[in-house]
């Protein structure tokens, strides 16, 4: 019987045995969203990409006087040549370019207009002095060219995406999108829809991991049910390897002896079994069939959820381009707003929600906790981590794991 392994040192085996895939390709930018670089992208153009004004009001030279002639008058889109010698000024808005000679833009609610329009003036009883270069947005103080904008491996988010387009690109480099299938496995499972018949249940599992992998932006087959039988499961194992990067399968993975996963998986390519010493999800295992990688999750819903948000999806998101600390889940800090003295041998993930309190978020159990229960996470904002054999004592500080679609 293999070892029982902590949670921790489970992840750590994932993302440090799982690298990213191979080969890239152009990706169009309105098709970018939540993919990864596989090349760093350089700045094109200064930003700004020259001396601007950062609001409306006026642009002068010289800020040791009180009084400026205005010259000129300059708004965003126009070409500014003409300088401004000592004691004049021109009327300026926002993103404006500056003139040559500027020292400083005075916004225009600090000044006095007077000449209709001629002449401007600090107010008789304004003592603060005008800083140099104030208000002024100097060319490349965000940007420079040809500097590392978006470096390799980062997962584009919509505001980088916007930040391409406003350098001019039209595509950048990307990792290949990554190919999942997804099967569930049991002789039990009947398609949503279809009649039960005694000892049936519907498939939730995989309809579930499907929604939760489209989520993250990878390219999903529905692999359907693989009923309780070995050269159907391992002949359906190998002909997805052909084709995916990776297969995720729940279901079939215990000990019993209706579970053929494990033995298909060992057959056709390498298995790598963990026991997780966790609480749900202890029946995980993963392996490869030449270079598809597959993930193996328990049947029952809850178990299935922990193990592919807390260990199967790191891995998924090492094998599509992200380095080992963004692939962690993400976690944060919270206190307990419940007590519990009864301990959990196991390290364990309760479904929490949180809620901020005085000293900042807390967080209070669902009332279903059971493995099979889905409703105790299909409400839930969070799963929190119990470390084993501890007592929960209110105020107790936890480590917790936002689930992305509900924080």
């Amino acid at each position: 019987m293999p070892e029982l392994l902590d949670y921790h040192d489970a992840l750590n085996a994932l993302l440090n045995t799982h690298t990213p895939v191979s080969g890239e390709e152009p990706v169009r930018l309105g098709e970018l969203a939540r993919r990864v670089l596989s090349r760093a992208v350089v700045v094109q153009h200064d930003v700004p990409a020259f001396d601007n004004s950062a609001m409306d009001g006026y642009a002068i030279c010289g800020n040791d006087r009180r009084r400026w002639d205005v010259v000129q008058r300059v708004a965003a889109g126009d070409s500014c040549k003409q300088g401004l010698l000592a004691g004049q000024a021109a009327r300026i808005f926002t993103g404006a370019p500056v003139p040559p000679g500027a020292t400083a833009v005075l916004m225009q609610e600090r000044v006095v207009v007077e000449g209709e329009g001629r002449v401007i003036a600090l107010p008789a009883d304004e003592a603060d002095p005008i800083e140099e270069g104030l208000n002024i947005r100097r060319q490349a103080e965000e940007l420079r060219q040809g500097e590392v904008m978006l470096p390799k491996h980062l997962r584009l988010t919509p505001a980088a995406i916007g930040l391409l387009s406003a350098q001019g690109y039209t595509h950048v480099f990307c990792l290949p999108r990554l190919r999942v299938t997804v099967f569930s496995s049991g002789n039990e499972l009947v398609e949503p829809g279809e009649s039960l018949k005694t000892g049936q249940i519907y498939d939730s599992n995989r309809h579930m991991l499907v929604a939760l992998l489209q989520e993250q932006g990878f390219e999903v087959t529905d692999g359907g049910i693989l009923p309780d039988h070995f050269e159907t499961t391992r002949n359906a194992l190998v002909e997805a390897a052909r084709s995916s990067h990776a297969i995720v399968c729940s279901g079939g993975v215990s000990v019993g002896e209706e579970d053929h996963l494990k033995a298909a998986l060992s057959d056709a390519g390498e298995l790598t079994q963990w026991r997780l010493f966790i609480k749900p999800g202890k029946p995980f295992a993963w392996g490869h069939i030449d270079s598809c990688r597959v993930f193996m999750l328990p049947g029952n819903p809850v178990s299935s959820l922990v193990t592919f948000r807390q260990l199967a999806l790191p891995a998924l998101l090492r094998l599509a381009g992200l380095p080992v600390e963004d692939a962690r889940p993400w976690a944060i800090h919270a206190k307990a707003d419940f007590e519990r003295g009864k301990t959990e041998a196991r390290r364990e993930f309760v479904r929490v929600n949180l809620h901020a309190g005085q000293h900042g978020y807390q967080v209070v159990p669902q009332a279903r906790q059971g493995s099979a229960m889905l409703t105790g996470v299909a409400f839930a904002q969070a799963l929190a981590e119990i470390p084993p054999g501890a007592v929960v004592t209110r105020g107790m500080d936890l480590t917790v794991y936002p689930l992305a679609d509900r924080f």
